[in-house]
């Protein structure tokens, strides 16, 4: 599937893919860019945590590309389950939801990993590319909270069991992580405001 087809069926009237593929893309684009910026500045400055960082950041865009493919198969198994004859259905509905609700619980995960990576690089990256990265950032932030809020709409469907409990402990584990994010953001707007003040001082 081409991006632009992607696209097109997302904007269209069917109801896959959804917003749990678009926060997987979103997050993909985010690993893209952080793979960018490291090797934009390995070119003149490689070191092996470069290379393990671009290594780490084109496994996170894979992962969250097949996710993308992941929540929409998901989505269509769950529309297929209330096709179900009424014997069958509730079974099958429950397994369905558990499945949509999974693909995004990975989403976030992964989404909070490209961002994790981003601050271990930052102060790695050249300053051309720190913009970049902070791009990364905000679309992997926007990438975990969507993909979050997917899971919690999708756990309302789910009775109260062991299955829900651990999906709101990983939900809760994953908000915990808004004042790193917080900081992270901050870092970054410090450095882009240190390099835009050298390049007023040298101009």
């Amino acid at each position: 599937m081409t991006l632009a087809s992607f696209l097109d069926r997302l904007a269209s009237g069917e109801p896959a893919p959804g917003g749990g593929a678009a926060a997987a893309l979103a997050g993909a684009a985010a690993a893209a860019l952080v793979a960018m910026a490291c090797r934009v500045t390995a070119r003149r400055a490689p070191s092996e945590a470069l290379a393990a960082a671009v290594g780490a950041a084109d496994d996170f865009r894979h992962r969250l590309m097949t996710l993308m493919h992941e929540d929409i198969e998901a989505y269509a198994s769950v529309l297929e389950s209330r096709r179900a004859s009424s014997e069958q259905r509730a079974p099958l509905v429950q397994a369905a939801m558990q499945r949509a609700t999974t693909v995004p619980l990975h989403t976030a995960r992964a989404a909070a990993g490209v961002l994790e990576l981003s601050a271990t690089v930052l102060e790695a990256v050249r300053t051309s590319v720190v913009g970049d990265l902070g791009v990364a950032v905000a679309l992997a932030g926007a990438a975990l909270d969507a993909s979050a809020l997917t899971a919690r709409i999708n756990l309302r469907e789910l009775g109260e069991d062991d299955f829900a409990r651990a999906a709101r402990e990983t939900l809760e584990h994953l908000a915990g992580g808004a004042d790193a994010r917080r900081a992270l953001a901050e870092r970054i707007a410090a450095r882009v405001g240190a390099a835009s003040h050298d390049a007023g001082r040298r101009a």
